[in-house]
């Protein structure tokens, strides 16, 4: 997105369907921003927003929105000189504990073996927290045989009892299998949270977890707005709540979010699985709010290497924590040359 003056300020949408999110910006959500002011950008997501609403009000609309929010506030920041997280209303603090998260696709994309040297790849890392990603998903709903317990038994063996340990089951119980999966989990693995044991399309069943287990459970990847997220916390009352700030409708609609999870006594851990201007726009956000739970998720650092070249600086992974990027915007520069170069290839 560039300005009248020639500064340019890029954002980042969902990744999952990149050609429905190029072309959503392209045919919907461009003629709501050209020859606007970007001082305006609450305006302009509302009228991105409501002018599309027909086409609901998660998914692809709220992914879409996210990616030119996101660059407009790292062309206001650009414009004036100064970080993103001072126009956010400044900063509570200056890092963030990170915790390395991988999928293992129902156990069809990833061994056993492999799920292990993954995990202990991050401990060489540096982290000192690890998510395993079951992806097991509503279709496969109580899987039998389960595969997560041999995961999770690879990955606690791999990383020791020192590090936290958390597991994904996306969405792939009811409540009562759910709640015995956690409870073996906790007893066996010492796990020391649980997302998304059930359907995000049931809510109550969330509670019925919630309200049967020790674990602290998360949710809330997949409620893109405030008022889903709403309905969330209202119905389902998880522990922590993990938006992404490239799907949740950009730093905008973040910020709206973690006003709403304050006014609940809701810690946000923010979803991340993109290592370049997703997670600098999560690192200003989460520096933002007063509601930040204890860290965030991230990537593999020795994955995407090629994408990652193609921003400048490097984001900061020091000591098991990222830093919040200092630059004007969102702290980074995109290679604009290479980008197009990776592009044609």
């Amino acid at each position: 997105m560039t300005a009248s003056n020639g500064v340019t300020g890029w954002g980042e949408c969902d990744a999952d369907n990149p050609p429905l999110m190029a072309a959503f910006v392209e045919h919907s959500l461009k003629k709501h921003i050209l020859g606007e002011d970007p001082w305006d950008s609450a305006r302009l997501w509302d009228a991105m927003f409501f002018g599309n609403h027909d086409h609901g009000p998660g998914g692809a609309l709220a992914n879409s929105i996210a990616g030119v929010d996101i660059a407009l506030w790292d062309l206001k920041g650009k414009l004036l000189g100064v970080p993103a997280f001072q126009l956010l209303g400044g900063r509570f603090r200056d890092r963030i504990r990170a915790y390395g998260s991988f999928g293992v696709g129902f156990g069809k994309k990833v061994t056993v073996e492999q799920a292990a040297e993954q995990a202990r790849r991050f401990v060489r890392q540096g982290f000192t927290a690890v998510k395993l990603r079951m992806q097991i998903r509503e279709n496969r709903q109580n899987p039998d045989p389960d595969p997560t317990f041999a995961y999770a038994a690879a990955v606690r063996s791999a990383i020791g009892p020192k590090i936290d340990f958390f597991i994904d089951a996306n969405n792939g119980y009811s409540a009562g299998r759910g709640i015995e999966v956690v409870r073996r989990l906790k007893e066996e693995f010492d796990i020391v949270l649980i997302e998304e044991p059930v359907s995000d399309q049931t809510h109550q069943e969330t509670a019925e977890v919630i309200r049967a287990v020790d674990t602290p459970v998360i949710a809330g990847e997949k409620e893109y707005t405030r008022w889903q997220q709403r309905e969330l916390i209202t119905l389902g009352n998880p522990d922590y709540l993990n938006p992404d700030t490239i799907k949740a409708g950009g730093l905008t609609e973040m910020k709206r979010i973690a006003a709403i999870a304050d006014a609940f006594g809701k810690p946000i851990i923010c979803h991340n699985t993109r290592p370049t201007l997703g997670t600098a726009a999560a690192l200003h956000f989460i520096a933002s709010i007063p509601n930040c739970g204890p860290m965030m998720e991230y990537i593999d650092l020795e994955n995407f290497p090629e994408l990652r070249r193609l921003m400048k600086p490097p984001l900061r992974f020091e000591g098991g924590f990222l830093c919040v990027p200092e630059g004007p915007g969102l702290g980074v520069e995109v290679d604009e040359d290479a980008i197009r170069k990776a592009a044609k290839a």
